[in-house]
């Protein structure tokens, strides 16, 4: 009787021992496709240069092996300000598979400025020596992961400028352009063709009060040279007064997200009137209507080592995808390795209007490199 309990016992013990074993191997089976565990992160931290203080918030996954760096747009908008974004209950967020950067410029966002304003740092070579700073910043405090910089509208110029410099071609290993404004005088052309196609349009649907406005926009002719300032102003105005309708709603719970987080790193009034200052600062206004006509890295596309994401709304009237044809045309010449999307029905901000599409499309490149 012994002896078979002996047994019996044995034999539970062997089962016992097999189904943990049997657990093991399933859950390593799991985990193989799965990202590395989430260890969220929090963190903010300044980014000091030529005067100017620059926080950098770090949200995500601290065990990822990679940091997205993100360059905001405007000139004058914030990164913190949208860095909820990124998080949610999707398993393709960025929050949970990559640990993310989101920086605010100089004069621009949450930062802390010189007053009075220092004039000779207001120019896109600075703000990518800037963004040069970021990462070397990035690199002491997060050792041995790979950055990929990602900048929106004004932020492709800021961009364009940082990964066109041989000198920091150690400092990024991607990058990633949305709607990206890198070229101001293609810029202009690209808002002169975009408004004469819109009246067209109109005009074939019936609509003849756009007859004299085409005749306006055929009578202009743009030099790279020369800045004639009223008729870039009157092209801008033109291209927002001609947005195509029908604009995808922005989602409140993404919107959310975004004013949680934000209020959560800058809870105080002062660092929001600081913001908002920010945002409408002569330096804002210096930038966007007397230098980003002026914005041209064509000649340094040749230094470009890295592989690349391009991203352009197909509705966009901030930067028509117009902008990007010369872009994309000097890349393919010099042989860059890039991929280009084009969102239908999408206009100046993919990351609100698309975002899941935006954000799987980050994804899949950032993971395939």
């Amino acid at each position: 009787m012994k002896t078979r309990i002996n047994n019996i016992n044995k034999t539970l013990f062997y089962l016992f021992i097999a189904a943990i074993g049997l657990v093991m191997l399933l859950a390593g089976g799991c985990k193989k496709d799965e990202p590395p565990p989430s260890q969220s992160c929090q963190e903010l931290f300044w980014v000091t240069n030529k005067g100017a203080q620059m926080p950098v918030l770090m949200t995500g996954n601290k065990e990822s092996a990679f940091i997205v760096l993100f360059i905001h747009g405007g000139p004058g908008s914030s990164s913190i300000e949208v860095a909820g974004i990124y998080s949610g209950n999707s398993p393709e967020n960025l929050t949970d598979n990559f640990l993310l950067a989101s920086w605010d410029q100089r004069y621009a966002g949450y930062s802390i400025n010189p007053d009075p304003v220092d004039w000779s740092t207001v120019n896109v070579g600075q703000y990518a020596e800037d963004c040069a700073m970021v990462t070397e910043q990035l690199k002491i405090r997060f050792p041995g992961k790979k950055i990929i910089v990602v900048g929106h509208s004004w932020g492709g110029a800021v961009l364009t400028k940082f990964i066109s410099n041989s000198a920091y071609q150690d400092k990024y290993n991607g990058w990633v352009t949305a709607e990206g404004m890198v070229n101001g005088f293609e810029l202009a052309n690209a808002m002169l063709s975009y408004s004469s196609r819109r009246c067209n349009e109109l005009i074939a649907e019936g609509k003849v009060q756009y007859v004299d406005t085409l005749a306006y926009l055929n009578s202009v002719v743009l030099d790279p040279v020369a800045y004639d300032k009223p008729t870039f102003l009157r092209l801008q105005m033109l291209a927002l007064s001609l947005e195509i309708p029908g604009q995808k709603p922005f989602d409140p719970e993404v919107l959310s997200r975004c004013s949680k987080l934000e209020k959560s790193v800058f809870p105080d009034s002062a660092d929001q009137n600081r913001k908002i200052s920010n945002a409408g600062s002569p330096v804002t206004l210096e930038i966007f209507y007397n230098q980003v006509y002026f914005i041209n890295s064509n000649a340094s596309y040749v230094n470009i080592s890295k592989p690349g994401l391009i991203i352009w709304g197909e509705n966009d009237c901030v930067v028509p995808t117009d902008a990007a044809s010369p872009f994309i045309g000097r890349l393919v010449l010099l042989g860059k390795t890039f991929q280009f999307k084009l969102y239908p029905d999408c206009w100046h901000t993919p990351m609100f209007s698309n975002t899941q599409q935006y954000i799987d499309d980050i994804k899949k490149f950032v993971d395939g490199l």
